[in-house]
């Protein structure tokens, strides 16, 4: 007999955690239900309730691109800021997002000789994981446009360019409408170029060492990089 108690615990301590990971942290993802529906209908209900779901939700985060000068650092035109998105959910795994972002460089970006704002508009197709459990995982990729204000010690550059990104995350399921996550992402845009040789006392340059080295006149471009993002958000599913 008391051989059979640590089994039963071990049991019912199983069957808890296991129902508990499979509805959010409040309430179940069942949608609202009405009465006298018999099992099929109620199915059915359930599914059409998950189709052409929209939401909306808000965002913080950042991203720089790798530092010539360190090969595990990912600090150089260092951008921060938030946005916000929209999401239609095709059913529970596939969704849509649409989303804008605006961004500005960070004080020690600034210092190195580089001031930025960017604007980012995106729309990104997702697949959810798990959707029913408490922790959901996704992956999402996407492309869009980005309209930028650089300013360098030698040159202003304002234009559109093209991007895109690709990554992976999570949600937390607070409960069937209120979600909690965290995105990180690799965004493929544009950065200026960083000045050539290590004499320089900015990846930037500044406008001494350009009259200093006979290019002072020369205007600044602007590359194609990938540059490593992290964004933390919270949604709201109708």
């Amino acid at each position: 007999m008391k051989s059979t108690i640590p089994i039963t615990l071990a049991a019912l301590v199983f069957a808890t955690a296991s129902s508990a990971v499979a509805e959010p942290i409040f309430g179940t993802n069942a949608p609202p239900g009405e009465p006298e529906r018999d099992a099929h209908e109620e199915t059915r209900r359930k599914q059409d309730a998950e189709r052409f779901r929209p939401g909306f939700g808000a965002r913080v985060g950042g991203y720089g691109f790798r530092n010539p000068d360190g090969e595990t650092m990912w600090d150089a035109c260092r951008m921060n800021g938030l946005g916000v998105f929209g999401t239609l959910d095709v059913n529970k795994h596939l969704y849509t997002e649409l989303s804008v972002d605006f961004y500005s460089a960070t004080p020690a970006t600034i210092e190195s000789g580089l001031d930025r704002t960017s604007t980012h508009t995106l729309v990104g197709v997702g697949l959810r994981m798990l959707p029913d459990f408490v922790l959901t995982p996704h992956v999402v990729l996407g492309a869009g446009a980005e309209f930028t204000r650089v300013e360098l010690p030698r040159d202003v550059i304002e234009a559109l360019y093209p991007m895109g990104y690709a990554g992976f995350g999570a949600e937390l399921n607070v409960t069937r409408e209120l979600k909690f996550g965290a995105t990180v992402r690799m965004l493929a845009t544009t950065r200026p170029e960083f000045v050539a040789g290590s004499g320089s006392t900015s990846l930037y340059g500044s406008d001494a060492e350009a009259a200093l080295g006979g290019d002072a006149g020369v205007s600044s471009r602007m590359q194609f990089d990938v540059a490593s993002q992290a964004q933390f958000f919270v949604r709201y599913a109708l």
